[in-house]
């Protein structure tokens, strides 16, 4: 017999009454759960642990059972496990990734990213962000004021994701960041080599 499946993915709700309200106080940010998603994957991209997500939201009373646009809690990490204080977590980006339309990771050429046409260029923050920067530095340009900018996010104050759509020139190559602040303190992300067009000189 096959063992229970511990990390399900995201089910799709029947009836909107199947979906648990977000939890009535959220000490952190609300996040909109996706079809893809587990707590398991959530935690992860978030730099919590999943105890942590459930102490935040006690709607959830299976862990195995999250549904396709539930909204909850992403705590902020002053507590760990035990509940006792921890030092608040810096602001930082947690991840980039560059994906296609539908959401799927693009294959790798050289370790560098082949575009498509459009893309969508995804950047996850420990902390909510207002605004958030995404640049290309171009191929053959060794200084950040040759950074031309790509696309600007300015996501709800509650969300620590931000995310463009890309149109990518033809012949493009360099490397993709993100740079975003919160409070007057402001965060870069490392770069992804990108390219398309199978432009793949010297990068």
């Amino acid at each position: 017999m096959s063992k229970k499946k511990q990390d399900s993915r995201a089910m799709k709700a029947v009836t909107a009454s199947q979906i648990p309200p977000p939890p009535r106080k959220c000490d952190g940010q609300l996040y909109t759960v996706k079809p893809s998603d587990t707590l398991f994957l959530i935690a992860k991209r978030f730099g919590v642990t999943v105890a942590q997500l459930r102490a935040a939201n006690p709607q959830i009373v299976n862990p195995d059972i999250i549904f396709a646009g539930q909204v909850i809690c992403i705590p902020t990490g002053k507590k760990d496990d035990q509940g006792h204080p921890s030092p608040e977590m810096p602001f930082r980006v947690l991840s980039l990734r560059i994906l296609s339309e539908t959401g799927q990771p693009l294959p790798r050429v050289n370790n560098a990213v082949r575009l498509n046409a459009r893309v969508i260029v995804r950047a996850t923050f420990s902390s909510p962000v207002q605004r958030a920067f995404f640049f290309l530095e171009p191929t053959g340009t060794e200084s950040c004021e040759n950074a031309r900018l790509i696309g600007i996010d300015c996501p709800s104050a509650t969300q620590g994701v931000a995310e463009i759509i890309w149109h990518v020139p033809s012949g493009t190559s360099g490397r993709v960041f993100v740079v975003a602040c919160r409070n007057s303190i402001c965060a870069k992300s490392q770069e992804i080599l990108v390219v398309r067009d199978g432009n793949m000189r010297s990068i």
